[in-house]
């Protein structure tokens, strides 16, 4: 099932890389968060596909009138509606699946794998249990760190806040000169 979890986000990003290079910039931010430890926070407009081992994920449906609709799955899932358009789901082994239009999306626990492509804010908490424990690796370039590890970095172990965003153009050179 793992594999094809990681099949469907590369494919989602290849996707996604695909449409950016024929539009001729990119359009769109990309997350690849593995092994995570602690907190990680997406309130985006795009898609996320990702897996929890043990934990928490609270998902808030920020456009409930749309075609998309979470998907959660996984071994002794509960769920709760916490507002009208909040659950929060418990449970161990959770798969998730956040296609197309705007989530806030909540995950603590453990073993917390991330593929996200899409526009919005990303916090990211590691939390580890000793010092120098390790709570996991992320990128923000487009790597994908279930097989790119080397080109990943730490999560941080105090809360971090970025922007889900395309990375920065430089400018063209001009023609001519």
């Amino acid at each position: 099932m793992s594999k094809l979890v990681v099949s469907l986000c590369s494919l989602l990003l290849l996707a996604s890389a695909g449409a950016s290079a024929w539009a001729g910039e990119p359009t769109s931010g990309t997350l690849s968060v593995e092994k995570g430890k602690g907190l990680v926070v997406i309130d985006f407009r795009g898609s996320v596909l990702g897996r929890l081992t043990s934990g928490t994920l609270r998902v808030t449906d920020q456009t409930p009138n749309d075609r998309y609709a979470p998907l959660v799955t996984g071994k002794k899932v509960t769920q709760d509606r916490i507002g009208p358009r909040t659950v929060l789901y418990r449970g161990q082994g959770l798969r998730f699946r956040l296609v197309g239009g705007g989530y806030r999306m909540v995950t603590r626990g453990t073993g917390i794998s991330v593929s996200a492509v899409g526009r919005g804010v990303v916090v990211l908490d590691g939390e580890p249990r000793w010092p120098g424990d390790d709570v996991g690796i992320y990128s923000r370039d487009g790597s994908d760190c279930s097989s790119e590890a080397e080109r990943c970095v730490p999560i941080p172990t105090e809360p971090e806040r970025f922007a889900l965003e395309p990375p920065p153009t430089e400018p063209k050179p001009k023609q001519g000169s």
